[in-house]
């Protein structure tokens, strides 16, 4: 994984991560078939990470504030590991592997999520705009992890009394209620 993130899927031989993980180089082809099949499962642990981090986020019981709140607290932190590094190598410029494993994997959080958010827009599924919403909720949750460094240099004022930006997923949570909102008057009045 940190070959990956370091250097991309690409950049990096199959001889050189064995080397790394000290195993006969033959162990990929063993265990995963090739260096793809290796990739998509060093892409599906984080991943599957944030499926059980996310468990219950879309509980019908929850307000759509916590339910928001939920969803969006995993892309607020970088866990200072390599994932986060490796994803956004990937966001960049992405590779078959990586857009299959977060198809299948991340795409059914996506999926849930926009469903709650129809849910509180008094939708039995979710719209076109909803998924925009969905998504945008979440890009902006995860440019506070990205961007954090620029942020504090810029004015590091606004986070310094939020260290765990615990205050700012609250923040985004109330915009994202306010969003689903306007969403559901939106469609009242057509």
């Amino acid at each position: 994984a940190r070959l990956f993130a370091e250097r991309g899927v690409d950049g990096v031989s199959t001889r050189e991560i064995c080397a790394a993980a000290g195993v006969n180089p033959g162990a990929i082809h063993y265990h995963f078939g090739d260096k793809d099949g290796l990739y998509a499962e060093v892409l599906r642990l984080p991943a599957q990470d944030l499926n059980r981090e996310l468990a219950g986020f879309d509980d019908p019981a929850l307000s759509l504030h916590e339910a928001i709140s939920r969803f969006l607290r995993p892309f607020l932190f970088d866990d200072g590991g390599c994932s986060a590094q490796l994803f956004m190598r990937e966001m960049q410029a992405p590779s078959t592997v990586f857009l299959k494993t977060v198809t299948e994997e991340i795409g059914p959080l996506f999926e849930r999520f926009a469903a709650v958010l129809a849910r509180h827009a008094g939708l039995a599924a979710p719209t076109p705009a909803l998924f925009q919403l969905a998504m945008g909720l979440q890009a902006m949750a995860h440019d506070y992890s990205v961007t954090r460094p620029m942020l504090d240099a810029f004015h590091p004022e606004l986070l310094a009394g939020d260290p765990l930006l615990e205050h700012t997923c609250r923040r985004l949570a109330d915009w994202g209620c306010v969003l689903v909102a306007h969403e559901r008057d939106s469609l009242a009045r057509t």
